[in-house]
């Protein structure tokens, strides 16, 4: 019987042995292998852990989950079990709809007595905002062009069409879990949330970003040269943000 894949990957192993956790959490459409080179730049720093949804790379012949807390659930339950979970602080960084999967499982780990240190929140908008947000495309050409002005054209799938094509079903599932998904204005975590997000994104805005801080006590925004996926040409200075923001939950 061929060995269940799972969710949770690594890539690098980190730097140093005891090094914090990272948990990241994709964005829609993407495998866990989108963030190899964010890996191999924040291992210098923390045991990066990469979550892989169901339905992408080496889990495709899994449905997709219909729902974010799915996702966090699933997510949640393997990190909690598996030798990552060694009683340490934990980091956690989400990308788009990546974000409201990464609140979802903060919440979850709280519940549950893990000390989260900082939750690292981009391109995504607030939890409590998330359900105003015009609903996602459901036709195959459109689902594209909406990928084009987000910047998917940045990558070397997103920049054939054809492939992309073929990343459609798990698109389309990612997008309808995102947009069903719903959180009430006075839900909050009780770690800091750091917002981050690029200039010239067209879908998020910088208010979208400043939402975030109805969730939790302690919120911060900083904000990027580029657009939606401005990460790929700022993964050195968010990996520092990362860094201090973990070195000062040590200090408090």
């Amino acid at each position: 019987m061929a060995r269940k894949l799972g969710w949770v990957r690594q890539f690098h192993e980190p730097d140093a042995p005891e090094s914090l956790p990272l948990l990241v959490f994709p964005h829609a459409g993407a495998g866990a292998s989108a963030y190899r080179e964010f890996s191999k730049v924040l291992s210098e720093t923390f045991n990066v852990i990469v979550f892989q949804y169901p339905g992408r790379q080496d889990r495709a012949a899994e449905p997709s989950c219909a729902a974010i807390s799915e996702i966090a659930a699933g997510a949640f339950s393997e990190f909690a079990a598996s030798e990552h979970n060694r009683g340490l602080p934990i980091i956690t960084f989400g990308h788009s709809m990546g974000a409201l999967v990464a609140f979802e499982f903060v919440r979850l780990a709280e519940a549950n007595g893990i000390d989260v240190r900082h939750l690292n929140v981009s391109a995504a908008v607030a939890p409590c905002n998330a359900a105003a947000k015009p609903a996602h495309p459901s036709d195959d050409e459109e689902i594209l062009n909406h990928l084009g002005a987000l910047e998917g054209t940045d990558t070397d799938v997103f920049s054939n069409r054809e492939l992309m094509r073929l990343a459609l079903p798990v698109i389309k599932a990612d997008y309808h879990a995102f947009d069903t998904y719903s959180c009430a204005e006075d839900i909050k975590v009780a770690t800091p949330i750091h917002a981050m997000g690029g200039d010239q994104d067209p879908y998020i805005t910088l208010g979208d970003l400043y939402g975030w801080g109805k969730h939790t006590d302690t919120a911060k925004v900083t904000m990027f040269d580029g657009g939606h996926f401005y990460l790929r040409s700022h993964i050195d200075a968010v990996a520092a943000l990362l860094a201090s923001s973990a070195q000062c939950g040590q200090q408090a």
